[in-house]
């Protein structure tokens, strides 16, 4: 019988830390880091989804779990996950290496308790944080087939109703984080702007005013009946 033991480590969490090490790495100190580790933990701490799904604290114990594997040598790991521990660790013990992104990442939890904003860096996660919002602007607003914004809005949710809440509310909440955690400060803010230029507070607020004057007026919520009031 097939093991699917190592999905954990090669496919999960421990993978993406460790692309992000060898992306810091290889960057001839372009990248830091703990710039990069910062972003993967506010990322996380910004999900409820994420949160409870795989904390950070999850996440420090499977690179805990992997280094006592390799400490006991038991079994044959992954060749593409040796081979990418071997570039991220770059002459450091392997097992050592993965202990060390552990107690960074339970520092930088402590140290963020409550933060979310995204901090400079490579903006990798932006793509993440701001999928729908970004889809949304790459097909409507960014297409120049349209000559205002305004417009772009409006042929997106015409395009859509009736069931437009299936998009527009997952790009509206993102708009609103971003207008409200991460435009607020310059250094989050001049992130969000190298990646994503168009997400101005105009823009976002503009956005914000038609989807809600649509699921306003076109999607109210129904008025509860006499029955249901004495109920």
């Amino acid at each position: 019988m097939s093991s699917f033991t190592w999905s954990a480590f090669d496919r999960g969490p421990t993978d993406r830390i460790l692309d992000l090490a060898v992306m810091c790495q290889e960057s001839g100190g372009t990248y830091s880091l703990t710039d990069e580790l910062t972003a993967f933990v506010r990322l996380v701490q910004s999900s409820n989804e994420a949160q409870w799904l795989c904390p950070v604290t999850t996440v420090t114990a499977l690179l805990d779990l992997t280094a006592e594997h390799l400490d006991r040598q038991e079994g044959k790991l992954p060749r593409e996950f040796t081979a990418k521990l071997t570039r991220a660790a770059a002459g450091m013990n392997g097992a050592e290496y993965l202990r060390t992104l552990a107690g960074v990442l339970r520092t930088i939890e402590q140290d963020t308790a409550g933060e979310t904003a995204p901090p400079p860096g490579a903006g990798w996660d932006t793509g993440i944080r701001f999928r729908m919002l970004r889809g949304f602007y790459d097909n409507w607003i960014g297409s120049g087939e349209y000559e205002s914004l305004e417009e772009a809005i409006s042929a997106a949710i015409d395009s859509e109703h009736p069931f437009c809440g299936d998009l527009l509310g997952p790009v509206a909440s993102e708009a609103e984080f971003a207008l409200v955690h991460v435009l607020d400060s310059a250094a989050s803010r001049a992130g969000l702007s190298s990646t994503m230029p168009w997400a101005t507070a105009e823009t976002l607020t503009t956005l914000l005013d038609a989807v809600n004057g649509h699921m306003r007026h076109e999607h109210p919520a129904p008025l509860a009946t006499p029955d249901q009031d004495r109920r």
